[in-house]
């Protein structure tokens, strides 16, 4: 059997990032230590409880190309390799000892490719998407004047993630919608499990005025959300900004709320990668009342909360790309979850059960419902009573991440 506690490596592009909070709950709830090797990370008020505590956080530097925030296709390898000989050179250099276990998150970077100097550490890969050259993400809605040069890089963007399927000892994804995205030879290969839910900070809201960033919602208020790490189309924020004009015309009781920042950080959006876009649907659109809109940025995860305790309904129309964890955080706090009908929405949502789901290219039918729920939202808290058990049954990091545990212990017996 390993002894306790592990020491685990975890490299990722960005800290937190999507496992920060795995390392944070094994370090507070199994006593692991746990060093987080990251290019970029986000500012103090954004990092977990245990920093410093059992987490600690190394930044590594990247050269040559990897410095650049977009690469063309041709050198989308080149980059990749970059970052992972960064990371490659900051632990050759602090060799940090004992290391039982590496664990990183491809996420097109490779990061690990070079970084079992320590072998016989074994390696655990996060795989959060594969690529399809013409489906999924915003290629559905790809238009005759998309250059070429954008579907030459869909077709090579996985090079890198199957390098890291071959070089790791164990591949992890959140979701089958996301394992089935693989070739099929790599299929059978992969753990299916969520990295989990915070359902101690994402709960239902309790009775009482409801606030956001000290801010009072006036009683008979309505609130409708969006919550995205950037506000961008891949998401569905031009949706949610569609929706939210049409409902601040209508309503005089109805606030719109949207966390994230502003600027699109995916190259998966060629037409808006580094641009602000809510900049750019302001332009085509304007709000129909600012006031009432409220673009709150980039903010620390305990106002997502307030954010996503205060909503009546929160809007989740992104493209067929992986679920956000947002969305399973507003249905942990109780939320009324209105999403598009496509597959990887209907691996979490019943309709009419614990969410509801619409075809996504029917406008119309989104503001008609939106308007029901507002109508009435007690008739649709059974709705979100549903998802919040859901989401503590199957997604709460207290479900999840003891099997991970099991997992990290398996793996390292044999």
């Amino acid at each position: 059997m390993p002894q306790a506690p592990l020491h685990v490596l975890w490299v990722e592009p960005h800290f937190p990032g999507r496992l920060g909070a795995v390392a944070d709950w094994l370090v507070r709830r199994r006593g692991y230590r746990c060093l987080f090797y990251c290019h970029t990370a986000d500012p103090p008020e954004h990092w977990p409880p245990s920093m410093a505590r059992g987490l600690n956080v190394s930044v590594f530097n990247v050269g040559g190309i990897a410095r650049e925030p977009a690469a063309p296709w041709t050198r989308l390898l080149e980059r990749s390799l970059c970052y992972a000989y960064g990371c490659w050179e900051v632990l050759e250099q602090n060799r940090p000892k004992p290391i039982d276990l590496i664990v990183g998150r491809s996420n097109g970077l490779g990061s690990t490719l070079h970084a079992p100097v320590y072998r016989p550490a074994p390696v655990v890969n996060f795989f959060d998407y594969y690529t399809h050259t013409r489906q999924y993400d915003l290629a559905d809605e790809a238009r005759a004047e998309t250059p070429p040069t954008y579907f030459h890089w869909r077709r090579s963007a996985c090079a890198i993630e199957l390098l890291d399927l071959e070089n790791c000892d164990l591949a992890w994804t959140p979701t089958a919608w996301q394992r089935d995205l693989f070739p099929a030879e790599y299929r059978d290969d992969f753990h299916v499990l969520h990295d989990g839910v915070d359902t101690r900070l994402f709960a239902p809201r309790r009775p009482g005025p409801r606030t956001i960033q000290g801010r009072t919602i006036p009683e008979g208020t309505r609130v409708v959300t969006f919550v995205g790490r950037t506000l961008e189309r891949l998401r569905g924020f031009d949706r949610f900004w569609s929706l939210a004009n049409h409902l601040l015309r209508a309503r005089s009781d109805v606030i719109c709320v949207a966390v994230g920042d502003p600027t699109v950080r995916r190259g998966l959006d060629i037409d808006f990668h580094q641009r602000d876009y809510p900049a750019h649907l302001r332009a085509l659109e304007p709000p129909y009342d600012p006031e009432r809109l409220w673009l709150l940025g980039s903010v620390p995860r305990g106002v997502v909360a307030e954010v996503l305790a205060a909503s009546d309904l929160h809007v989740a129309p992104g493209r067929r790309y992986p679920v956000a964890r947002s969305l399973l955080e507003a249905m942990a706090s109780g939320c009324v979850v209105l999403a598009p009908d496509s597959e990887p929405f209907r691996e979490v949502i019943t309709d009419g059960q614990n969410g509801l789901l619409l075809d996504p290219s029917d406008a119309g039918a989104w503001v008609a419902l939106a308007q029901r729920v507002l109508d009435d939202p007690a008739a649709f808290r059974p709705v979100g009573v549903a998802a919040t058990e859901l989401v503590r049954n199957r997604y709460a990091q207290d479900v999840t991440l003891p099997r991970l545990v099991d997992t990290f212990d398996q793996l390292l017996n044999a």
